[in-house]
């Protein structure tokens, strides 16, 4: 009798050990994986073979990251250089004292952040998922395509969320102009 009991006892055991690490081991299926890198996005063109299709992704890679460096470049508090910068005070020659002309206030930057962050997190977390998730495929081209597709969106995404916010505080002076 005993030996039934200890017989289910381990069965048990050894079935709660599978069912845990069968979790921690599940390979992902091709659909999770376009589906974290977005059925209709360029950024799919990295889980193919094709050559074409990888130099259309890196070719909109590289002009997405030429854009937000304009906008990177632009609110650069450079003196000498063209840049879009608003200075917030304003010193007249007559007067000691400089007044602030922003109205950005703390609302106006909360909503910026909420916009930011509804419109820009499920790409950052989609692409740390594909990061995380490529070694999955073991060393093999599916997993280097999938690191490689990941690393590209997450990165995107970041100089996204970068150039937005450096560029907000260059030229925004109004909460209208932080939001929109």
């Amino acid at each position: 009798m005993t030996s039934l009991l200890q017989k289910r006892e381990t069965a048990l055991d050894s079935s709660r050990f599978h069912f845990i690490f069968g979790l921690c081991t599940r390979k992902e299926s091709p659909c999770d994986v376009y589906d974290a890198i977005g059925k209709d996005s360029v950024y799919s063109f990295f889980l193919s073979s094709n050559f074409t299709a990888w130099a259309l992704a890196i070719a909109v890679l590289l002009a997405q990251a030429v854009c937000f460096v304009f906008f990177i470049q632009a609110a650069s508090l450079d003196f000498g250089g063209d840049n879009d910068w608003v200075y917030k005070f304003m010193c007249p020659r007559d007067n000691d004292e400089c007044r602030n002309t922003s109205d950005v206030s703390v609302r106006g930057w909360v909503y910026f952040g909420i916009l930011l962050v509804v419109h820009l997190t499920s790409d950052m977390g989609n692409g740390l998922k594909l990061v995380w998730s490529a070694s999955r495929y073991g060393l093999s081209r599916k997993s280097f395509q999938v690191l490689f597709g990941g690393i590209f969106l997450f990165s995107t995404t970041a100089l996204a969320l970068y150039s937005s916010v450096v560029y907000n505080v260059a030229v925004s002076r109004s909460n209208i102009e932080l939001i929109f």
